[in-house]
């Protein structure tokens, strides 16, 4: 019964340690390369606990092996577009300016009674209501019933596909090279709001509308 406590007690350690290293995101919310190490790691858990004969050295050699891929992965993400993107996905448009987007749902196999009960989750009981609705990469669905809706035009540095030309033409305008561009939000009629880098560690704020021409800092 020892040999058991013991051997429990190394691979919960082992757990903790490598949940708290993965971040509060990835615990809070779990995506699917994420739920795929969880997965994992539950079982590698397991089998030394339950098994004698499985030294528990190795298990613990294979949550770290798992550990460092995953940080590995997260950081890719980061620093490489299409990674994130092939990986983790990216946000999908249900519902835009009012309209339903039915080639979005036909393509994340989202029916409208689902759609509408994920609306009434989020307190909206009419879906006519709803001006922008959003899968996101966890498989949530965020929903604005009022305002503009601001997607990533840049981010650390790079030009986003939802921000395009007009990304990069507002920011000249300005005089302002993308890669002093920690993010950059465009809501699609010329407002943009550009958080800059500092040496600190902070960010200034600048917002303007092209459109208008209008701008603080």
């Amino acid at each position: 019964m020892a040999y058991v406590i013991t051997r429990t007690f190394i691979i919960y350690i082992a757990l903790i340690a490598s949940m708290r290293l993965m971040g509060k995101r990835q615990v809070g919310e779990l995506q699917v390369g994420e739920l795929v190490v969880t997965l994992m790691l539950s079982e590698l858990a397991v089998l030394p606990v339950t098994d004698r004969r499985i030294p528990v050295i190795h298990s613990v050699a294979a949550i770290l092996l798992l550990l460092s891929v995953e940080v590995i992965v997260s950081f890719l993400e980061t620093k490489v577009g299409f990674m994130k993107k092939l990986l983790g996905g990216s946000p999908a448009l249900l519902i835009d300016r009012g309209r339903i987007r039915t080639d979005q749902l036909s393509a994340h196999r989202i029916e409208a009674e689902e759609l509408l009960s994920e609306l009434r989750l989020k307190g909206v009981f009419d879906a006519g209501e709803v001006k922008y609705a959003v899968l996101e990469e966890n498989g949530k669905i965020s929903v604005l019933t009022d305002g503009t809706f601001a997607r990533a035009a840049v981010v650390d540095g790079k030009v986003q596909e939802a921000g395009g030309p007009e990304a990069e033409a507002a920011l000249r305008a300005r005089g302002i090279p993308p890669e002093d561009v920690f993010l950059m939000t465009g809501d699609g009629e010329g407002r943009y709001t550009a958080f800059l880098r500092r040496r600190d560690g902070l960010t200034d704020v600048v917002k303007w509308d092209a459109g208008r021409g209008e701008g603080q800092g």
